[in-house]
């Protein structure tokens, strides 16, 4: 048992190291898309896809976290002495990764909606300097 929890965090760490890499990618999308929203359109279904594409691991890390603090309350009734402190030691860190990883979750959602604020505003900007060239030229 003590096998399969110390399996599922390793999985776990290596989940918390995808969301890392998927939530950098999607803030360098979000950038470019930001960046060139002047010149061209922003590739609002490749953001999306970034966007589930974190969200699902996301989701997986939550049911690792599930598991792995359901299966934690089982060895602790088993035999709290044979728990070992790198475990201790792994788990305070799954537990701080988590904290962390809640953290970069709602800023990316903060920026995410930032990020659609201002498309909206540059849309309206663009759409109200369409109107009024087409008042000044009837």
């Amino acid at each position: 048992m003590e096998e399969k929890v110390y399996q599922e965090s390793n999985n776990a760490l290596d989940t918390l190291s995808n969301i890392w890499e998927s939530t950098l990618t999607l803030l360098r999308a979000i950038t470019d898309a930001s960046s060139n929203s002047l010149r061209a359109e922003p590739d609002l279904m490749q953001l999306q896809k970034h966007r589930k594409d974190l969200d699902a691991l996301f989701e997986q890390l939550k049911t690792q976290a599930t598991w792995l603090q359901e299966n934690k309350e089982k060895i602790g009734k088993l035999g709290a002495n044979e728990l070992n402190p790198e475990l201790d030691q792994a788990l305070e860190e799954q537990r701080v990764l988590r904290q962390e990883s809640i953290q970069l979750s709602d800023q990316l959602k903060q920026l995410l909606s930032q990020s659609y604020a201002l498309q909206f505003q540059m849309d309206m900007l663009l759409a109200s300097c369409h109107d009024q060239a087409l008042v000044k030229h009837p």
